[in-house]
């Protein structure tokens, strides 16, 4: 691994004379790709400087959870990084042959920063700080959710990144041929009666949509869990592999759902600003109520739910022996019955 990563960073650097790669380590956490830390020594004719750098590459087809491109993601990043002012780590670049790595993989810069973003909450070390990065991390979502779409998404690979029919020509068309999706892969995940939820949720977001938004580019996975964060400014948004063209208060539903359930309360935050949502309001102009929040939280889960359901459905099918597919199967319980208890399902609380 250490001579790919080599050549593929003495790629990234033409005036490069030779390349070290050192401390190469697998990050734990996160089901979706598989992610290795290490430093690249970069020897050339200017000097020597050492880069912390990320590999992050897919896994086999067979047992992937989200059918996502790395090339997709590394152009994306770059035109946020060049034409927003949203933190992200630079991206290196994409390698797409899969005899380089096993998988497709992209290299990013490993970005500075704390993690570990539950020091910012619950006598937290870093609690002073929590006011000042949640409102640096909403003025970035501000940010990316005005973004022009045409300037960061110019080959429109954002507009349907998984390929099932998604319209973005208006609001309205975007929901229809969402929620058809989301209707039309219930086969693919119905593997136990208690899925039927699933179905029953698709049906209710048909049914009960909100007023329309302008369509902007959003995250696609904005939780507690994907920034840095250091002296009191965000340093990073980070995972941009579920990004799309979409309505914005997605991730503010995404966001309020992760945060309860990861014991933080961004959401909360900044204070003097009403929290993040009045904040956020403040910004934008949307006014943005509690309950269409709700909505989103609901549609949101569903976004996520089909392709993880499918996963485990291929599992149990015996198309793969792969374990992770069958511990998901714990937290799609505890999601089901959340999904239920957002529709007001009665003994639901």
């Amino acid at each position: 691994m250490d001579d790919q990563l080599a050549d593929m960073v003495a790629r990234l650097h033409p005036d490069a004379e030779g390349v070290d790669i050192a401390d190469f380590a697998p990050i734990p956490g996160g089901f979706s790709r598989e992610t290795f830390r290490f430093d690249a020594t970069v020897r050339s004719a200017s000097g020597t400087e050492t880069l912390p750098m990320i590999l992050r590459k897919d896994p086999p087809d067979a047992v992937a959870i989200l059918q996502t491109s790395r090339l997709v993601e590394h152009e994306l990043i770059e035109a946020i990084r060049a034409n927003t002012s949203v933190p992200v780590a630079r991206s290196y670049g994409a390698e797409m042959d899969p005899s380089v790595f096993g998988e497709a993989a992209m290299i990013i810069e490993r970005a500075p920063g704390n993690g570990l973003t539950s020091d910012l909450f619950n006598g937290g070390r870093d609690e002073d700080q929590v006011d000042d990065v949640c409102g640096h991390l909403c003025e970035a979502l501000v940010a990316l959710h005005q973004a022009d779409i045409a300037t960061i998404d110019p080959n429109e690979s954002l507009s349907d990144p998984r390929n099932v029919g998604v319209d973005v020509s208006s609001w309205d068309a975007y929901m229809d041929s969402t929620l058809e999706y989301y209707i039309s892969a219930y086969d693919e995940v119905s593997y136990d009666p208690a899925v039927m939820v699933l179905l029953d949720s698709f049906l209710t977001l048909r049914r009960t949509k909100p007023r329309p938004l302008p369509l902007v580019p959003v995250h696609g996975d904005f939780n507690p869990a994907n920034f840095l964060y250091a002296d009191g400014k965000v340093t990073a948004l980070i995972d941009w592999e579920n990004s799309r063209v979409g309505d914005p208060r997605e991730d503010l539903g995404w966001m309020m759902m992760m945060d309860t359930l990861s014991n933080t309360s961004v959401m909360a935050h900044p204070a003097d600003k009403g929290g993040f949502l009045g904040y956020y309001n403040e910004l934008t102009g949307l006014d943005i109520t509690v309950e269409e929040i709700g909505y989103f939280i609901l549609f949101g889960t569903a976004n996520i739910a089909v392709p993880v359901q499918s996963a485990i459905k291929r599992r149990q099918a015996g198309e793969h022996r792969e374990l992770l597919h069958l511990y998901l199967l714990q937290p799609s319980a505890h999601g089901l019955a959340g999904m239920g208890q957002l529709m007001g399902y009665p003994g639901m609380v």
